[in-house]
């Protein structure tokens, strides 16, 4: 994947790419949690010094979850930028980048990803999109689809509290809707046994009530990092 990655970015004139997918977007949960990145592939040289943090700091994510068409980024760019994003962009200008391009791919589970390919200036990335905005798009949505199975879940995923199985369990269903004697019947065991399971992933989470947990567990990847 790295090295069709590296050949697809080098073939538009750009120095590398990275592959990025966030976690699903849940109420609830603050900004920086929605953000999380859950996969994560790069071409860049200094990949290995690249962590969760950094590649939040990443201004495309910002636009990422409602936009559906390519767009160009500047580090030189004037733009109301955070701090660490002021400081992201500055690293990037550090290394000899002065614009790049984010393909966004709206993905059906709710988890969208993007390609963001670096290297070349801000004039020369908006002619590509014109010219070629649709079939970026496609390649962008091909490449996530291969990425969902080839690339593992990033490191720093579901280092959070461990959730048993059966509670797990428990915590799916109440997110489909059942109440616990519903779920009982459905895994065979007591409605009481479903509120102990319940209860105890509640403590884990440390959520206050079963709809938060079950935004907590799902929103920000224990629960799909241990299935």
């Amino acid at each position: 994947m790295r090295t069709w990655l590296l050949k697809f970015a080098r073939g538009l004139g750009f120095y590398g790419a990275r592959y990025i997918q966030l976690r699903r977007l849940c109420w609830g949960l603050g900004d920086a949690d929605s953000a999380q990145p859950i996969r994560y592939l790069s071409t860049s040289s200094q990949a290995d010094r690249e962590d969760e943090q950094w590649i939040r700091a990443d201004p495309s994510i910002g636009q990422i979850r409602n936009a559906f068409a390519p767009f160009a980024w500047s580090t030189r760019s004037g733009q109301d930028v955070t701090p660490q994003q002021r400081a992201w962009l500055d690293g990037e200008r550090s290394r000899g980048i002065d614009a790049g391009l984010t393909i966004p791919v709206q993905d059906s589970e709710g988890c969208p990803a993007y390609l963001n390919l670096f290297g070349i200036d801000e004039a020369a990335v908006r002619d590509l999109i014109d010219a070629r905005a649709a079939e970026l798009a496609f390649t962008a949505a091909q490449f996530h689809a291969r990425a969902k199975a080839l690339v593992p879940v990033a490191h720093w995923v579901g280092h959070g509290p461990k959730l048993s199985n059966r509670e797990i369990e428990c915590l799916r269903l109440a997110a489909f809707g059942q109440n616990v004697n519903e779920s009982g019947q459905t895994l065979g065991i007591s409605g009481r046994t479903v509120e102990f399971h319940l209860r105890n992933a509640l403590d884990k989470l440390g959520a206050p009530t079963k709809i938060r947990a079950v935004v907590l567990a799902f929103g920000t990847g224990i629960v799909a990092a241990q299935a």
